[in-house]
């Protein structure tokens, strides 16, 4: 199902998949296609919806909603955070879509308990972190890219490494690691 909130309004954490990533992650299973009336706007998408809007000139889009009569009929709130999001989408540069897109197959990867986690955990606390701290731990999540498990956590282990970040920072860090998750090289 298509994850219009992940691929449009993913937080500010650089979530990014690790090269030679085991096959470790359980896929979560999949939603019923039935419409829930209070579910986020997101999870009353068909499937396919987001990829096929994002491959659309606005002018498409605008006409593909005004004629899809399951999108009508989702309260007018729906509609309209469905609207912003797309146009969020058009604003950005391809960088930035791709980023996002990297993005959203992190988190399809993760189990629900880890997307659960990521939202109500983390994220909180990478938002409380002020930007020169967040760029410090994004600087260690970069070293941390291309390690495999051992190298990394022969890296979380080393206190020189560790030198300069707060105990919560530190806890960040080890946690979006073992997500398996990091900032990009470069």
């Amino acid at each position: 199902m298509a994850v219009l909130a992940a691929t449009l309004c993913v937080p500010a954490v650089n979530l990014f998949a690790q090269k030679n990533r085991p096959s470790r992650v359980e896929r979560p299973a999949a939603r019923p296609p039935a419409a829930r009336p209070n579910a986020p706007a997101r999870e009353n998408l068909p499937p396919r919806w987001v990829e096929r809007l994002r491959e659309m000139t606005p002018a498409e889009q605008e006409k593909f909603l005004n004629n899809n009569t399951r999108f009508r009929s989702l309260p007018a709130e729906q509609q309209a955070q469905i609207r912003q999001r797309l146009q969020n989408w058009n604003n950005l540069s391809p960088g930035q879509r791709q980023t996002l897109m990297q993005r959203e197959r992190v988190l399809e990867e993760m189990t629900p308990e880890q997307r659960r986690y990521v939202r109500q955990t983390l994220m909180p606390q990478w938002q409380s972190l002020p930007p020169a701290r967040r760029q410090v731990v994004l600087g260690k999540l970069r070293d941390l890219h291309d390690l495999n498990d051992s190298e990394r956590d022969a890296k979380l282990n080393d206190e020189s490494f560790m030198n300069g970040l707060a105990p919560n920072e530190r806890q960040l860090l080890r946690d979006l690691s073992s997500l398996r998750v990091g900032a990009p090289p470069g």
